[in-house]
Protein backbone atom coordinates (compact mmCIF):
# COMPACT_ATOMS: atom_id res chain seq x y z
CA UNK A 1 0.00 0.00 0.00
CA UNK A 2 1.32 3.44 -0.90
CA UNK A 3 2.37 5.74 1.94
CA UNK A 4 1.40 8.79 -0.13
CA UNK A 5 -1.77 10.35 1.25
CA UNK A 6 -1.07 14.10 1.28
CA UNK A 7 -0.18 15.37 -2.18
CA UNK A 8 0.05 18.77 -3.81
CA UNK A 9 -0.18 18.84 -7.62
CA UNK A 10 0.21 21.70 -10.10
CA UNK A 11 -1.29 21.54 -13.56
CA UNK A 12 -3.94 19.40 -11.85
CA UNK A 13 -6.91 20.24 -14.05
CA UNK A 14 -5.95 18.11 -17.07
CA UNK A 15 -3.38 15.67 -18.43
CA UNK A 16 -0.68 14.09 -16.29
CA UNK A 17 -1.42 16.19 -13.21
CA UNK A 18 -5.08 15.21 -13.21
CA UNK A 19 -4.19 11.60 -13.95
CA UNK A 20 -1.77 11.29 -11.06
CA UNK A 21 -4.08 13.05 -8.60
CA UNK A 22 -6.93 10.78 -9.73
CA UNK A 23 -4.77 7.73 -8.94
CA UNK A 24 -4.33 8.81 -5.32
CA UNK A 25 -7.80 10.31 -4.81
CA UNK A 26 -9.35 7.90 -2.34
CA UNK A 27 -10.61 7.77 1.24
CA UNK A 28 -7.93 9.11 3.56
CA UNK A 29 -6.17 11.15 0.88
CA UNK A 30 -5.74 14.91 1.13
CA UNK A 31 -5.10 16.66 -2.19
CA UNK A 32 -3.98 20.19 -3.00
CA UNK A 33 -4.82 21.10 -6.59
CA UNK A 34 -3.32 24.03 -8.50
CA UNK A 35 -4.32 25.26 -11.95
CA UNK A 36 -5.49 28.49 -13.53
CA UNK A 37 -8.98 27.25 -14.40
CA UNK A 38 -10.88 27.07 -11.12
CA UNK A 39 -14.02 25.65 -12.73
CA UNK A 40 -12.17 22.49 -13.78
CA UNK A 41 -10.64 22.11 -10.33
CA UNK A 42 -14.06 22.43 -8.70
CA UNK A 43 -15.40 19.63 -10.88
CA UNK A 44 -12.54 17.39 -9.76
CA UNK A 45 -13.06 18.44 -6.16
CA UNK A 46 -16.66 17.28 -6.34
CA UNK A 47 -15.71 13.96 -7.92
CA UNK A 48 -12.87 13.15 -5.55
CA UNK A 49 -14.59 14.22 -2.35
CA UNK A 50 -17.25 11.77 -3.43
CA UNK A 51 -14.62 9.05 -3.08
CA UNK A 52 -13.79 10.17 0.44
CA UNK A 53 -10.75 12.34 -0.28
CA UNK A 54 -10.28 15.85 1.07
CA UNK A 55 -9.50 18.44 -1.60
CA UNK A 56 -8.04 21.94 -1.39
CA UNK A 57 -8.33 24.13 -4.50
CA UNK A 58 -5.80 26.85 -5.30
CA UNK A 59 -6.64 28.62 -8.56
CA UNK A 60 -3.75 30.68 -9.87
CA UNK A 61 -0.52 30.88 -11.82
CA UNK A 62 2.53 28.82 -10.83
CA UNK A 63 4.73 31.66 -12.11
CA UNK A 64 3.39 33.84 -9.27
CA UNK A 65 5.93 33.28 -6.49
CA UNK A 66 3.82 34.84 -3.75
CA UNK A 67 0.70 32.88 -4.69
CA UNK A 68 2.59 29.59 -4.68
CA UNK A 69 4.24 30.29 -1.32
CA UNK A 70 0.86 31.08 0.23
CA UNK A 71 -0.71 27.99 -1.32
CA UNK A 72 2.06 25.73 -0.04
CA UNK A 73 1.76 27.12 3.47
CA UNK A 74 -2.02 26.79 3.43
CA UNK A 75 -1.85 23.18 2.28
CA UNK A 76 0.71 22.13 4.89
CA UNK A 77 -1.51 23.61 7.60
CA UNK A 78 -4.69 22.02 6.20
CA UNK A 79 -3.16 18.58 5.62
CA UNK A 80 -0.80 18.53 8.59
CA UNK A 81 2.19 17.98 6.33
CA UNK A 82 2.85 16.73 2.81
CA UNK A 83 4.01 13.42 1.32
CA UNK A 84 4.33 14.28 -2.37
CA UNK A 85 4.67 17.52 -4.31
CA UNK A 86 4.29 17.17 -8.07
CA UNK A 87 5.43 20.19 -10.07
CA UNK A 88 3.67 19.32 -13.29
CA UNK A 89 2.34 22.58 -14.75
CA UNK A 90 3.87 23.38 -18.13
CA UNK A 91 3.30 25.14 -21.44
CA UNK A 92 4.55 24.88 -25.01
CA UNK A 93 4.77 27.65 -27.58
CA UNK A 94 4.75 28.06 -31.33
CA UNK A 95 8.14 28.24 -33.01
CA UNK A 96 8.76 31.95 -33.67
CA UNK A 97 12.33 32.39 -32.50
CA UNK A 98 13.58 33.10 -36.03
CA UNK A 99 11.09 35.96 -36.18
CA UNK A 100 12.70 37.62 -33.18
CA UNK A 101 9.67 36.98 -30.95
CA UNK A 102 10.72 36.61 -27.29
CA UNK A 103 7.56 37.43 -25.34
CA UNK A 104 6.22 33.88 -25.50
CA UNK A 105 9.65 32.51 -24.59
CA UNK A 106 9.66 34.60 -21.41
CA UNK A 107 6.19 33.28 -20.57
CA UNK A 108 7.25 29.68 -21.16
CA UNK A 109 10.36 30.05 -18.98
CA UNK A 110 8.32 31.63 -16.18
CA UNK A 111 5.90 28.68 -16.14
CA UNK A 112 8.14 25.72 -17.00
CA UNK A 113 11.22 26.68 -14.97
CA UNK A 114 10.29 29.31 -12.37
CA UNK A 115 6.97 27.55 -11.85
CA UNK A 116 8.85 24.46 -10.72
CA UNK A 117 11.02 26.27 -8.20
CA UNK A 118 7.97 28.19 -6.98
CA UNK A 119 6.25 24.85 -6.40
CA UNK A 120 8.88 22.70 -4.71
CA UNK A 121 10.99 25.13 -2.69
CA UNK A 122 8.26 26.40 -0.30
CA UNK A 123 7.60 22.82 0.85
CA UNK A 124 11.20 22.04 1.79
CA UNK A 125 11.12 23.35 5.39
CA UNK A 126 7.98 21.33 6.20
CA UNK A 127 9.44 18.18 4.66
CA UNK A 128 12.73 18.64 6.49
CA UNK A 129 10.84 19.03 9.76
CA UNK A 130 8.88 15.83 9.22
CA UNK A 131 11.96 14.03 7.83
CA UNK A 132 10.18 12.61 4.80
CA UNK A 133 8.51 13.42 1.50
CA UNK A 134 9.03 13.43 -2.24
CA UNK A 135 9.55 16.52 -4.37
CA UNK A 136 8.90 15.53 -7.98
CA UNK A 137 9.13 17.71 -11.08
CA UNK A 138 7.91 16.81 -14.55
CA UNK A 139 10.61 17.59 -17.09
CA UNK A 140 10.70 16.02 -20.57
CA UNK A 141 12.75 13.80 -22.82
CA UNK A 142 13.36 17.02 -24.76
CA UNK A 143 15.47 18.19 -21.84
CA UNK A 144 18.10 15.52 -22.51
CA UNK A 145 19.11 16.80 -25.93
CA UNK A 146 18.04 20.15 -27.45
CA UNK A 147 15.75 19.82 -30.45
CA UNK A 148 15.31 22.15 -33.43
CA UNK A 149 12.15 24.20 -33.28
CA UNK A 150 12.03 23.79 -29.49
CA UNK A 151 14.87 25.93 -28.19
CA UNK A 152 12.90 27.44 -25.32
CA UNK A 153 11.03 24.28 -24.38
CA UNK A 154 14.16 22.12 -24.43
CA UNK A 155 16.08 24.68 -22.37
CA UNK A 156 13.31 25.01 -19.78
CA UNK A 157 13.14 21.26 -19.28
CA UNK A 158 16.92 20.90 -19.06
CA UNK A 159 16.78 23.59 -16.37
CA UNK A 160 14.20 21.59 -14.42
CA UNK A 161 16.26 18.40 -14.56
CA UNK A 162 19.43 20.20 -13.51
CA UNK A 163 17.71 21.99 -10.61
CA UNK A 164 16.14 18.83 -9.24
CA UNK A 165 19.39 16.88 -9.52
CA UNK A 166 21.24 19.52 -7.52
CA UNK A 167 18.40 19.74 -5.00
CA UNK A 168 18.52 15.97 -4.49
CA UNK A 169 22.18 16.25 -3.49
CA UNK A 170 21.36 19.12 -1.11
CA UNK A 171 18.70 16.94 0.54
CA UNK A 172 20.85 13.83 0.86
CA UNK A 173 20.48 12.23 4.27
CA UNK A 174 17.42 14.26 5.28
CA UNK A 175 14.76 11.70 4.40
CA UNK A 176 13.42 14.02 1.70
CA UNK A 177 13.83 12.90 -1.92
CA UNK A 178 13.95 15.10 -5.03
CA UNK A 179 13.36 13.51 -8.42
CA UNK A 180 12.54 14.26 -12.03
CA UNK A 181 10.15 12.54 -14.44
CA UNK A 182 11.06 12.84 -18.13
CA UNK A 183 8.15 11.63 -20.23
CA UNK A 184 8.28 11.18 -23.94
CA UNK A 185 5.19 12.01 -25.96
CA UNK A 186 1.91 11.63 -24.08
CA UNK A 187 -1.54 12.29 -25.54
CA UNK A 188 -2.67 15.30 -23.45
CA UNK A 189 -4.09 18.75 -24.23
CA UNK A 190 -0.48 20.00 -24.32
CA UNK A 191 0.35 17.76 -27.28
CA UNK A 192 -2.99 17.99 -29.09
CA UNK A 193 -2.48 18.42 -32.81
CA UNK A 194 1.27 17.82 -32.62
CA UNK A 195 2.72 15.68 -35.42
CA UNK A 196 5.60 13.23 -35.41
CA UNK A 197 5.08 11.96 -31.84
CA UNK A 198 7.17 8.79 -31.73
CA UNK A 199 6.20 6.11 -29.19
CA UNK A 200 3.31 8.25 -27.88
CA UNK A 201 1.33 6.79 -24.97
CA UNK A 202 -1.97 7.70 -23.30
CA UNK A 203 -2.36 9.27 -19.86
CA UNK A 204 -3.32 6.08 -17.93
CA UNK A 205 -0.19 4.34 -19.15
CA UNK A 206 1.93 7.39 -18.37
CA UNK A 207 0.47 7.58 -14.86
CA UNK A 208 1.45 3.94 -14.32
CA UNK A 209 5.07 4.82 -15.13
CA UNK A 210 4.89 7.90 -12.89
CA UNK A 211 3.47 6.10 -9.88
CA UNK A 212 6.04 3.32 -10.13
CA UNK A 213 8.90 5.80 -10.37
CA UNK A 214 7.65 7.96 -7.48
CA UNK A 215 7.02 5.08 -5.13
CA UNK A 216 10.42 3.55 -6.01
CA UNK A 217 12.11 6.92 -5.37
CA UNK A 218 13.79 7.04 -8.76
CA UNK A 219 16.14 9.93 -9.50
CA UNK A 220 15.82 11.06 -13.14
CA UNK A 221 13.35 8.72 -14.80
CA UNK A 222 12.66 8.68 -18.54
CA UNK A 223 9.67 6.80 -19.94
CA UNK A 224 8.41 4.88 -21.85
CA UNK A 225 11.31 2.49 -22.32
CA UNK A 226 11.62 3.38 -26.00
CA UNK A 227 12.35 7.00 -25.09
CA UNK A 228 14.87 5.91 -22.48
CA UNK A 229 16.70 3.95 -25.16
CA UNK A 230 16.39 6.81 -27.63
CA UNK A 231 17.91 9.17 -25.04
CA UNK A 232 21.11 7.12 -25.06
CA UNK A 233 21.20 7.12 -28.86
CA UNK A 234 20.47 10.85 -29.16
CA UNK A 235 23.33 11.67 -26.81
CA UNK A 236 25.79 10.17 -29.29
CA UNK A 237 24.55 11.25 -32.72
CA UNK A 238 25.58 14.48 -34.50
CA UNK A 239 23.30 17.49 -34.94
CA UNK A 240 22.72 16.62 -38.59
CA UNK A 241 20.93 13.44 -37.53
CA UNK A 242 18.95 15.28 -34.83
CA UNK A 243 17.70 17.74 -37.46
CA UNK A 244 16.36 14.90 -39.59
CA UNK A 245 14.78 12.88 -36.76
CA UNK A 246 13.18 15.70 -34.77
CA UNK A 247 9.40 16.14 -35.04
CA UNK A 248 8.23 19.27 -36.86
CA UNK A 249 8.11 22.51 -34.85
CA UNK A 250 4.92 23.45 -33.05
CA UNK A 251 2.64 25.88 -34.87
CA UNK A 252 0.50 26.86 -31.85
CA UNK A 253 0.88 27.46 -28.13
CA UNK A 254 -0.59 25.16 -25.46
CA UNK A 255 -0.91 25.15 -21.68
Amino acid sequence: MSDIRRLFVTGASTGLGQGLADHYARAGAHLGLVARRESLLRELEKEWTGRGARVEVYAGDVADTGFMARSAQAFVVAAGGVDLVLANAGVAIAHRVLEGESRDIAWLMSVNAIGVTNTVVPFIPAMLKQGSGVLCAVSSSAGHRPLPGRAAYSASKACVTSFMTSLRMDLHGTGVHAMTLCPGFVHTPLTEGQKGMMFAIDVPRAVGYMVGAIESRKRTYTYPWQMKLLKEVMARVPESVIRRLAPPPRTSSSS
